[in-house]
């Protein structure tokens, strides 16, 4: 099967610094071309990719030995359709996809040895390789593809989007086709890497995921075996599968200790009881990294994130944050730079309007966010939010104070810092903000019906590239999700997403990327509070690993099969 998909050619995408760079090393930081990353995740295909070969060096220094991964990530069950953080760790361990990307953001095989899609971008079809097993030794079959799909869009929430996607899944001894409603040229990494495929003999025993019985729903084919989960001990353990079809983990296995506050793993990474610390999306925690940079045995590579961490979202359905001009007086009033030196330290940088970090390319320089609270109270008196009493607020026209409900994330580390920033800068403009600190689960129900006027929220790298890039996963009213706003219904932006959708011409998307930005520079659904440099700490004595922020950090499928023990006076620097 040939997978020449009729796409642009590949671009040269961000690569994140190697494991052994840290930013304290004074290096030069890297300059990315815009969009960059976003046309890779589109670009051609090799034709007749060929399977991934088992040889590897699993006769390192590493064999052997069990990685030692501290994380604040807690698990409440080992299910990967329950939990939102053993599906992580199934996707990095036990679960394989139809198509994985590297750590430059191109599509490489797994379960799919190649792959092609019609001229109109409504079908694709996928040529699967035929020696992959699941962990009791039955064969993958396309039929467990199809099973996937159609289970998840059957049972799962957060897939049921898939639905109004596609209208048929054909499967035959070898190959899956998927035909859609609708031209999707994002195919790959909406559905062929997120869906992470299941075993249709366990999970078509399976009524309900939230009652699997004695169903072994932690069964995958990846690298990894899952083994057990203590919960009282905090510990998540898998082995190596010697057996996997694709390059053998050069480590015995993972033992993965969670639900650790950062000043506990940052001692633990001090003593050498842990080899790397990892939590989906994020890096180390600028306030702690303090503590680590004086020790000999740790390494601190970092990458520009992919994600944000932290933004404020606004609600165009309830007044006044539906008004253009409201929202952009309350971006001019606040104040980036302090905002960025709370979060991030040195390892932050002040935001644009375009809602896109640097590590997709740097923004046209007029989307410069700039704390100016005159600009912001010349915006509000022009729409026509003064202060008609007399008491130093400012009120809706024709009515009574302007009252303002902030929703935030109680989980999120390091929020709680810019709250007291946020609400000091919308006083200085005569605006009273009313903060709400609430769980996941409320902030995503209170999101879904819309009662907030402002939100904080954060994004991840994988965010930020799913639906049709470009953020818009976290605005398009058509799409909702757990973490995202769906807050823009106008049909102009809908179009820009649609016709991005239907592409493959890398001119034609590279205008459309920028189209959508300077859309969110001229509406403002959300603004960023400041771009992140991610730190991820490592023991030097671990070498071979690669940073892949759209799985996490350090802990890959690339680190897995390259990762191995160095020998005393032979580590990197």
């Amino acid at each position: 099967m040939s997978s020449n998909i009729p796409m642009g050619p590949p671009l040269k995408a961000p690569v994140a610094r190697p494991a052994s760079h840290s930013r304290f090393s004074k290096r030069r930081r890297r300059k990315h071309p815009a969009g960059a990353i976003l046309l890779l995740l589109v670009g051609s295909i090799l034709a007749g990719v060929a399977g991934c070969s088992s040889d590897g060096p699993v006769a390192g220094n590493g064999e052997g030995a069990a990685l030692r991964v501290g994380t604040p990530m807690p698990v409440r069950v080992a299910n990967p359709l329950v939990d939102y953080s053993y599906n992580i760790f199934a996707m990095l361990a036990t679960h394989d996809t139809l198509v994985r990307f590297d750590a430059a953001m191109r599509p490489q095989p797994q379960l799919a040895l190649a792959w092609k899609a019609s001229a109109d971008g409504r079908q694709w079809r996928f040529l699967l390789r035929s020696d992959a097993r699941w962990h009791d030794g039955r064969p993958v079959t396309a039929g467990d593809v199809k099973f996937t799909f159609e289970y998840l869009m059957a049972h799962h929430g957060a897939s049921a989007w898939m639905q109004t996607l596609i209208s048929r899944i054909q499967a035959d001894d070898a190959t899956v086709t998927f035909d859609l409603t609708k031209p999707h040229s994002r195919f790959l990494i909406n559905c062929g890497f997120i869906v992470r495929i299941l075993p249709k003999h366990v999970w078509e025993t399976v009524a309900d995921p939230f009652k699997p019985g004695d169903a072994r729903v932690t069964m995958g084919c990846g690298p990894f075996v899952f083994q057990s989960l203590d919960l009282h001990a905090g510990r998540l353990e898998f082995r190596r599968n010697n057996a996997y079809h694709g390059p053998l983990p050069t480590v015995s296995g993972l033992s993965i200790f969670l639900n650790r506050p950062f000043d506990a793993l940052a001692l633990s990474l001090r003593r050498g009881d842990l080899d790397l610390y990892y939590k989906y999306a994020s890096g180390f925690p600028p306030s702690h990294l303090a503590v680590l940079f004086s020790t000999p045995d740790l390494r601190l590579p970092e990458a520009d994130a992919l994600g944000i961490p932290a933004a404020l979202g606004f609600n165009l359905k309830r007044r006044p944050a539906d008004d253009a001009d409201f929202r952009k007086a309350i971006a001019a009033a606040l104040d980036y730079d302090r905002l960025t030196a709370s979060l991030m330290g040195s390892q932050g940088k002040v935001p644009d309007r375009g809602f896109l970090p640097p590590a997709f390319g740097n923004g046209p320089a007029d989307m410069v966010l700039a704390h100016d609270p005159e600009e912001s109270g010349r915006r509000l008196e022009c729409a026509g939010y003064t202060d008609t009493d007399g008491d130093g607020l400012r009120n809706l026209p024709g009515g009574g104070n302007i009252a303002l409900t902030l929703l935030a994330r109680a989980d999120l580390a390091g929020t709680d810092a810019l709250l007291p920033i946020i609400s000091h800068n919308l006083k200085a403009v005569g605006l009273c903000l009313k903060i709400e600190r609430v769980d996941l689960s409320t902030w995503i129900d209170r999101v879904h019906g819309d009662r907030f006027d402002l939100v904080m929220f954060r994004t991840t790298p994988w965010g930020m590239v799913m639906d049709a890039g470009v953020a818009s996963g976290y605005f398009d009213s058509r799409r909702r999700g757990g973490g995202t706003l769906a807050n823009v219904t106008d049909p102009i932006f809908h179009d820009l997403c649609d016709r991005l959708l239907a592409t493959t011409d890398p001119v034609r998307q590279a205008g459309l990327q920028q189209a959508i930005q300077r859309y969110y520079a001229e509406h403002l659904p959300a603004v960023a509070l400041c771009w992140a440099v991610n730190t991820y700490p490592v023991r030097r004595s671990w070498q071979g690993l690669t940073i892949n922020q759209l799985e996490g950090g350090l802990l890959n499928r690339q680190t897995f099969a390259g990762i191995y023990r160095s020998t005393p006076g032979k580590q990197d620097p």
